[in-house]
């Protein structure tokens, strides 16, 4: 089984690259008034819409969960691929602060967003901690 993201991520990235081509319409053809923070400003929005664009972007092409019999692969935005074996999971815990959902493996915590939860059907039901329940239930 391969999760992966919805098409809405891809069209939100699109979207904000073209604001971000707009905003460089606006500074090079429309700001005409460079002081009293104008052009900081601007510069500000451009680079915020260009980096949840590409970030948005390369998570919708790059960003995997492959479900196997034996282990899960998560392959990030960046290519790095990590792998917990089934075996090796200590328990599956939710954060509600940062709204995600947190694999202790190996000493090691990955955190998956709930998008993505159909992995959890995949642990054995012992593993799960109360406030990850509360959250399924």
């Amino acid at each position: 089984m391969d999760l992966k993201p919805g098409k809405l991520i891809l069209y939100f990235g699109l979207f904000c690259f073209a604001i971000s081509l707009l905003l460089i319409y606006v500074l090079f053809f429309v700001l005409k008034e460079y002081e009293n923070g104008g052009l900081l400003s601007v510069l500000a929005m451009i680079i915020g819409f260009s980096s949840i664009g590409l970030y948005l972007t390369l998570h919708y092409f790059k960003y995997r969960i492959i479900i196997g019999d034996k282990s899960m692969t998560i392959k990030n935005e960046i290519g790095q691929i990590k792998e917990i074996y089934w075996t090796d999971i200590e328990k599956v815990d939710y954060n509600k602060t940062l709204n995600m959902i947190v694999v202790y493996s190996d000493q090691k915590k990955k955190w998956i967003s709930p998008i993505y939860g159909h992995f959890i059907d995949f642990i054995e039901p012992d593993k799960h901690t109360e406030k990850l329940k509360s959250i399924i239930n």
